[in-house]
């Protein structure tokens, strides 16, 4: 037994692969039973959706990148976010839309992408410095805040005009009908899971990249990105397979926006973020790219068709080949 656990910590794709499993079950135990917690409170499903819901599927990226910054990998907690935003743009959005194409909703485009692009915005403007400060982290968790409101009028509007809601609920319904000292129970263990299984994986992806002497950067845009990007390209690829891809762009954008406002709020209050100037000059400008491509897609066509997937794809594989080049 003990030789199993010795290799665990000391080969980093072990480290890795155990991290990422932890943080996929943490971040599905915390989503689904504070979901259940929330409705069982007489919560409207609708805020539910775009409040808990959203929060909790950016819990690996969150809890990953807490983890970074606090032992000072900088690279790789500021890589996750872009990464993760150019993987679920160019990654789950292109793998879903190749599955079915999906059609886009109006609000699509006249409410989330530019809040979108607004808050990429932000992300470059507050790293010209160098540095996200505690005072930049505020900034951000105040544009979180915003978004929050902005969300929760939404949602009521969208009952009043009786419109269907953005997220599908009822996988989270069967929650509800369990005891709340239940419910506390798995959202303690959930958080327990995203915290180790973050901290393990943090810790596999800095001794891979001094394995093979790269920057913990590189690695935070590649291999860390893409294992917190997990849960959104599952669940995105999935909803596809089952007729229900429509509200995968919605969600994926959501996700996006989160992941600055939030995970690098939250980690840069806790400690100053160092920023390195590649992810200014390089991959700043792929995830902006990546973002602004979807207005004329948006515009144009009206949908994202297997063509668009096809395109986000290519891009996903030649920004990982220069990244790793």
């Amino acid at each position: 037994m003990s030789a199993f656990f010795d290799v665990i910590v000391n080969s980093p794709y072990a480290l890795l692969l155990f991290g990422l499993v932890l943080l996929v079950l943490g971040g599905e135990t915390l989503v689904r039973n504070s979901s259940g917690l929330a409705i069982k409170a007489k919560i409207p499903a609708l805020i539910v959706g775009l409040t808990i819901v959203a929060i909790g599927t950016s819990s690996p990226e969150l809890f990953a990148s807490m983890q970074a910054a606090w032992h000072g990998s900088a690279g790789i907690a500021v890589g996750n976010v872009v990464g993760s935003n150019i993987a679920n743009l160019c990654l789950a959005l292109g793998l879903t839309a190749l599955v079915r194409p999906l059609k886009v909703d109006k609000q699509v485009l006249k409410l989330d992408w530019p809040i979108l692009v607004v808050v990429t915005l932000l992300f470059g403007t507050l790293a010209l410095d160098g540095v996200y400060s505690r005072l930049d982290g505020v900034i951000f968790l105040l544009g979180m805040t915003i978004y929050m409101v902005i969300q929760v009028k939404r949602s009521r509007r969208i009952k009043r005009n009786s419109v269907s809601a953005p997220i599908n609920m009822e996988e989270f319904n069967q929650f509800a009908n369990k005891k709340y000292s239940i419910l506390l129970f798995w959202i303690v263990v959930g958080c327990i899971l995203l915290y180790y299984g973050a901290g393990i994986f943090v810790d596999g992806a800095a001794k891979m990249a001094q394995g093979f002497g790269i920057s913990e950067h590189v690695i935070g845009v590649t291999i860390v990105a893409f294992g917190t990007s997990v849960p959104e390209i599952v669940a995105s690829v999935t909803a596809a397979l089952k007729g229900q891809s429509d509200l995968g762009i919605g969600s994926l954008i959501g996700s996006n926006i989160m992941n600055i406002l939030l995970v690098l709020g939250v980690s840069s209050t806790i400690v100053e973020i160092g920023i390195e100037p590649d992810m200014i000059a390089y991959d700043f400008w792929w995830m902006l790219g990546t973002t602004a491509l979807l207005y004329p897609i948006l515009t144009i066509g009206k949908k994202i068709n297997r063509l668009h997937g096809a395109i986000y794809l290519t891009c996903y594989v030649v920004y990982i080949w220069i990244a790793l080049g």
